[in-house]
Parts: structure tokens; C-alpha cells; sequence
């Protein structure tokens, strides 16, 4: 639903769409990297710990090997992170405005 009190210029929901659409690929690309570090940790929290949480997390992930299913979940992953970073410029947009 529109907002009455501010009426969307050509300009403005261009300018707008174009930020919200650079955040998500800005945020895209940093949830991936943060998993990717995240992934490369699990190792040490195994050690730290004395559990094997994250060796079964990376043999699921590792898929036996086999290469389609490596880039499928990888695919997955990206989808997943791409699928977080909308929801959270959404959530980010009705917080700022809310504040107008």
C-alpha cells in the first residue's frame, strides 16, 4: 500500500530499488563470506570442545566427494544466504520507515 503522505516520484522508487538491490548483494556476498569463515572455524570448535559436530557438519557438506552434490549444496547455500539477505533489507526498510 502506497504511503499517502510521501507519493512516489519515478526518481525516488528508482533510487530506492537500485539501494535495496546493491544492500542485498552487498549483504549476499558478506553472509557468505561469514559462512565460509564460519565453516573454516568448525575444526578448531571441534578441538575446543572435544565434540565432532562440526567434521560431521563438513563430511555432510563435503558429499562424499561427489562434485554434483558439492555444487548443489554450495548452490543451496548461496540461495539460502541470498533468500537471509532479502528479509533482512526488507526488515531494515520497514524499520526506516517506521522512523520517518
Amino acid at each position: 500500500m502506497p504511503d499517502k503522505r510521501h507519493p512516489p516520484t519515478a526518481k525516488g522508487s528508482l533510487g530506492r530499488t537500485l539501494l535495496k538491490t546493491l544492500c542485498t548483494v552487498a549483504l549476499t556476498a558478506l553472509l557468505i563470506a561469514l559462512l565460509r569463515e564460519g565453516l573454516s572455524l568448525l575444526p578448531w570448535v571441534d578441538r575446543k570442545t572435544g565434540q565432532h559436530a562440526g567434521s560431521a557438519v563438513l563430511q555432510v557438506l563435503a558429499a562424499d566427494g561427489n562434485a554434483s552434490q558439492q555444487q548443489m549444496i554450495a548452490a543451496g547455500l548461496m540461495v539460502l544466504c541470498f533468500l537471509l539477505a532479502i528479509v533482512l533489507v526488507r526488515w531494515g526498510e520497514r524499520l526506516l520507515d517506521r522512523s520517518r
